[in-house]
């Protein structure tokens, strides 16, 4: 038990906060998705091209990281389109079309990786330069708190951010108003002036870059290299989080924190060697969605009942 209790520590929570940065970005890309009436799970797939094109740019422009997460984000947007592309103008299946593109970008980053690198499995850049930590200095010398949040990278706080802008968006303009529209009623929406369709598209588009650049930070940031299917399950994570968090922002970072906390957990524990075996470590955010995708499908039952009941 003090074994358990000696891995809780601040380092822990950072950690976990770095591993969840990426789930929160992707993650409140898929909620406009979701709020637009729009079943995107190719978050996975874009953020696989993000993490690839991010690596790429990094190794023809000398190593520059900032060049690598804006190229992360735009082939993101680029893969967007396509998806766009097929939902709104050929009317395919969300679902069908969001496990084609998830296929279409592991297929391609690995044959692009044996093109232009002539390589396979993992590529490393030849130069990279570290983006400095920013330190928030009422918060750096703050027992725990200071260790655990005061000093992480720019992409961090970034991520933080856009789950404040996503509330705002959704919330309090009238951009947001017409995203809430089309995902209630599209037909009614349409009658009142809005686009339904465009909408849609933006909202996709702003998917694709958020995905983009949670993909490019795991293979610049986090791990400094691209290695083939590397996401690993983020993207879906990300739509779990958005499940589990009621399909509202500040719940969704909730459940992203969580499910980084999980990771990292599994990581320590690997690390230390607790005499739990790697295989078991390495499900344990997969089992921990499984967990809350049944609870969050209790929780939800019950209140349909409970409403059912009064009325």
């Amino acid at each position: 038990m003090n074994e358990l209790f000696s891995i809780l520590t601040p380092e822990l929570l950072a950690a976990s906060i770095r591993i969840a940065a990426p789930i929160i970005l992707a993650a409140m890309g898929g909620l406009l998705c979701v709020k637009a009436k729009v079943f995107n799970i190719a978050l996975e797939g874009f953020m696989l091209i993000g993490a690839f094109f991010g690596i790429m740019a990094i190794e023809f422009s000398g190593g520059n990281v900032w060049v690598g997460l804006l190229a992360g984000a735009v082939s993101g947007v680029l893969a967007s389109f396509i998806y766009s592309f097929c939902v709104l103008k050929l009317s395919t299946d969300h679902v069908i079309t969001s496990i084609g593109m998830n296929l279409l970008a592991s297929g391609l980053t690995a044959t692009l990786l044996r093109l232009v690198f002539d390589t396979s499995g993992t590529f490393r850049p030849t130069a990279i330069a570290r983006i400095p930590e920013i330190q928030i200095p009422f918060l750096v010398n703050v027992p725990v708190l200071g260790e655990a949040l005061g000093h992480h990278s720019p992409i961090v706080y970034i991520s933080f951010l856009v789950v404040i802008l996503t509330y705002v968006l959704l919330m309090k303009t009238p951009f947001g108003l017409a995203i809430r529209s089309v995902g209630e009623h599209a037909d009614a929406a349409r009658t009142a002036g809005i686009h339904p369709e465009k909408v849609q598209f933006l909202a996709i588009t702003w998917s694709g870059a958020l995905c983009g650049l949670a993909g490019a930070y795991i293979s610049s940031i986090l791990v400094s290299q691209f290695i083939e299917n590397m996401i690993q399950g983020r993207g879906f994570t990300a739509f779990i989080a958005i499940v589990f968090g009621g399909y509202k922002p500040f719940y969704g970072l909730l459940a992203a924190l969580l499910f980084g906390f999980s990771e990292a957990l599994g990581i320590r524990f690997e690390l230390i060697g607790f005499g739990i075996p790697p295989s078991i470590i390495k499900t344990f955010p997969y089992l921990l969605s499984v967990i809350v995708l049944v609870v969050s499908s209790i929780i939800r039952s019950r209140n349909k009942l409970s409403t059912s009941i009064r009325s």
